[in-house]
């Protein structure tokens, strides 16, 4: 347990590096864009391929596929559901801006951040299930989110194609061709598998670096005014994961799935929840505030979870 701890702790080190690196002009804050790019295009698709192409297609693995993603539907649909009575209920935010704080509740950084940081503590079994509640969540993000940012309004449906397009993605097609090599149980050679994995590794420093950056441009003094932010932030890194735990833990589920299901949920809110609050023309400041505070809140609360999941399910 004490190499599992070492091993969380090495990498939020790696935030407070990216951080100190920024703020001192070692790295250009403009570098972030490339960073991203290099992740979301090449690193990123490399795990993906990577994990999923020395898989061995068995029933058990058919079992969490099924599992992982019924879970994870239910998760954002019923999320969605109890972000809407927890703001509303509680009389959270402004009228405008309350479909921005159940954004806030619901949607998880499970690919950018999750993907490294399930690898790096967990391993390639989790990994996989980490990709596939990505995939569902970006269903969420171009349905259910756009649900939730115009609660109470009168929305004009999204057309297939609308919904389509963001889906077409590095990521999107490293999961595909990563499934067909499982399902079709494809052999790759294996200077392409050492490749894949090579690259893929660069993902954990690189991600870290970025969430460093990021943070190191955020005015936290005057975010921690803002309580209403304040209290949605540290319920969706402690509440929104506690109650996946209660729902999950005495279901009849694979430990792992277990444990990937509340680790998802652990995750701050996704980065592009941001741009898509933007172009529906919603308050993104107060956005892109809830993603910069609950990341800074889950560089406490995910090497816990970590820790409580390693101890009940591994």
């Amino acid at each position: 347990m004490s190499s599992v701890l070492l091993n969380v702790f090495t990498i939020f080190s790696m935030v407070l590096i990216g951080y100190t690196a920024c703020r001192k002009g070692v790295l250009p804050f403009a570098a972030n864009d490339y960073f991203v790019k290099l992740l979301l295009s090449i690193c990123i698709p490399c795990m993906i391929i990577s994990s999923m192409s020395t898989k061995e297609l068995n029933t058990s693995i058919l079992d969490q596929v099924i599992q992982m993603t019924a879970g994870s539907a239910l998760y954002f649909i019923l999320g969605a559901v109890l972000s809407w009575f927890i703001i509303r209920l509680f009389h959270l935010g402004s009228r405008e801006d309350q479909g921005v704080l159940m954004v806030i509740l619901t949607s998880i950084n499970s690919g950018f951040m999750g993907f490294p940081i399930t690898n790096a503590i967990f391993g390639s079994d989790c990994l996989f299930m980490m990709v596939l509640n990505n995939s569902v969540m970006t269903f969420y993000l171009y349905s259910i989110l756009l649900m939730q940012l115009h609660a109470g309004e009168v929305k004009t449906r999204l057309s297939l194609k609308e919904m389509i397009r963001p889906m077409r993605n590095a990521c999107m097609y490293a999961s595909v061709i990563g499934f067909i090599i499982l399902f079709a149980q494809i052999r790759i050679p294996a200077f392409i598998i050492d490749l894949t994995d090579m690259i893929g590794s660069a993902t954990t420093p690189v991600s870290m670096f970025v969430v460093g950056i990021q943070l190191s441009q955020s005015d936290f003094r005057s975010v921690v005014k803002n309580r209403t932010l304040l209290l949605v932030s540290l319920c969706a890194v402690i509440i929104m994961p506690l109650l996946m735990l209660l729902a999950v833990h005495w279901l009849p589920l694979n430990p792992i799935v277990k444990a990937s299901l509340v680790f998802a949920v652990a995750f701050p809110t996704a980065v592009i929840s941001v741009a898509l609050t933007a172009k529906e023309k919603k308050n993104a400041g107060l956005m892109a505030e809830g993603v910069a505070l609950t990341t800074l809140f889950s560089m406490i609360t995910l090497p816990a979870w970590a820790m409580i999941l390693l101890h009940l399910y591994f």
